[in-house]
């Protein structure tokens, strides 16, 4: 019997055929899919780009927080306008020990200098463990703190 081919050999040569097809439509899909999503948080603000602030008197400050006006809260609390604000603002979010938040008043020069310098002196029982021995950096990271306001 010349010329009669396997029905069965070109069902399969059709199924691998149309499986072949259907595996590169899914994989443009889900590559668009995964750009798309990327472009989307990117806009969005959801993933990271460099924090604002670096390069600046208050480099060693980004790593914990935010400086621009609106900025995320990273693990402590976003300090656009700390020079003049309330301590312990923003309780809602952050959990202030009571050592910060019973000092009350505002956030003076002074007070910053004397927090940068041993925030445990300053506030004992507080928990912010970094200390800026130099009064020439705090000097800096308080002047240009100084320039982020509302």
């Amino acid at each position: 019997m010349t010329g009669v081919r396997d029905p069965g050999s070109a069902r399969r040569f059709l199924a691998r055929r149309l499986v072949a097809r259907h595996t590169l439509i899914f994989t443009f899909l889900v590559t668009a899919g995964v750009a798309a999503s990327v472009a989307w948080a990117a806009s969005a603000g959801r993933i990271p780009g460099e924090p604002w602030g670096r390069g600046t008197a208050a480099d060693s400050c980004v790593v914990c927080h935010s400086l621009e006006r609106g900025g995320p809260f990273r693990v402590a609390p976003n300090l656009f306008g700390i020079v003049g604000a309330e301590k312990a603002r923003d309780r809602d979010w952050y959990g202030y020990t009571a050592a910060l938040r019973q000092k009350g008043g505002t956030w003076t020069e002074a007070d910053l200098d004397q927090y940068l310098a041993d925030a445990s002196a300053f506030a004992p029982g507080t928990t912010k463990t970094i200390r800026i021995t130099d009064p020439e950096e705090r000097k800096q990271i308080i002047a240009f703190l100084k320039t982020l306001h509302r």
